[in-house]
């Protein structure tokens, strides 16, 4: 028992030890004005580290606080520059406005959900989805940092075309954050069963009229989710869309990203901007290209305010 204690605590002082190791490299990577060879020196950082690092509290660039998680292959940046993918977190930020009611399908641990908290303040809404339960604790944790506001509602579901229960399959090799309905055509290396539900029927039981912001990036099923959510398209107002639209992911539910836009062209009147996030811009198209591997692509309402096509023209080519 001596030994086992003395093991215990030799791991606890070892991890205490790495934490400080990887904060000290926080220090410059988030501090310095050079990013250039900062994503190698925290790798290299975190490759010297033999214990998982799952509950780093830690503050971001615009005030945000989050517990960050690195094992789970995609919140390093987070961690080491405080920020997680700059273009469209900045677009999403501006489009975002005081007040409105957001949807955040496919929420993570929640990057985008206190983002928007942020922004709508506590006159308006975010509604989360996010059905892996590793994920959703994750989620949980952060919703409960911010406070557990009552009009941020964390939802431990699945969005599709019509109730009941799906599987989630994870893949040795892959973030959590890839765990996906489909099989990907290899074996899974975890797979657990979820609860689904139509977004038009929360919506109802929620008895939300209005949406004003909707980000989705579910790893393929973008289409089986928007063909069980048309009240987006009859409510009192159209939202703008932010969606990932992946052809690596579409193609294992059978669709090419071609195929989202339709979809929402068909049901409401959109202009469609793919995020250029290396140029920090937005370009216009009506479609992608044949063989195009896709983009996040930001949907907007032709009937959108004029401070939303501020927004579009300023990071427009």
């Amino acid at each position: 028992m001596a030994n086992l204690s003395e093991q215990s605590d030799e791991s606890g002082f070892r991890h205490k030890i790495e934490d400080l190791w990887l904060r000290a490299i926080r220090t410059y990577t988030f501090n310095t004005p050079i990013k250039k060879g900062s994503y190698r020196l925290f790798k290299y950082a975190m490759a010297l580290c033999r214990r998982p690092h799952r509950s780093l509290r830690v503050d971001l660039r615009d005030g945000r606080k989050l517990w960050v998680n690195l094992t789970t292959g995609m919140q390093e940046t987070v961690f080491f520059h405080g920020e997680f993918e700059v273009p469209i977190t900045e677009m999403a930020r501006e489009l975002v406005d005081f007040g409105d009611t957001c949807l955040d399908i496919g929420a993570n641990y929640g990057w985008y959900t206190t983002l928007f908290a942020s922004v709508v303040k506590g006159q308006g809404q975010v509604h989360s989805f996010e059905p892996v339960p590793v994920t959703f604790a994750e989620l949980k944790r952060n919703h409960e940092l911010m406070g557990s506001p009552a009009n941020v509602k964390i939802n431990n579901v699945a969005l599709g075309d019509e109730p009941g229960t799906i599987t989630m399959n994870f893949f040795d090799g892959e973030p959590t954050g890839h765990a996906s309905i489909a099989t990907k055509g290899a074996t899974p290396s975890d797979s657990f069963e979820c609860p689904m539900i139509t977004l038009d029927s929360y919506l109802a039981e929620n008895k939300i009229g209005k949406v004003d912001f909707v980000k989705v990036d579910i790893e393929g099923a973008e289409l089986m989710m928007l063909k069980g959510a048309t009240r987006l398209f009859t409510g009192e107002k159209l939202p703008i869309i932010l969606m990932e639209m992946a052809l690596a992911q579409s193609a294992n539910f059978g669709y090419v990203p071609n195929d989202l836009i339709q979809f929402i062209a068909e049901h409401g009147d959109h202009d469609f901007y793919r995020v250029e996030e290396d140029d920090h811009k937005l370009v216009k198209i009506d479609v992608f290209a044949s063989g195009d591997i896709g983009a996040n692509v930001f949907c907007i309402p032709r009937t959108a305010s004029e401070r939303v096509r501020k927004v579009v023209e300023k990071y427009s080519k």
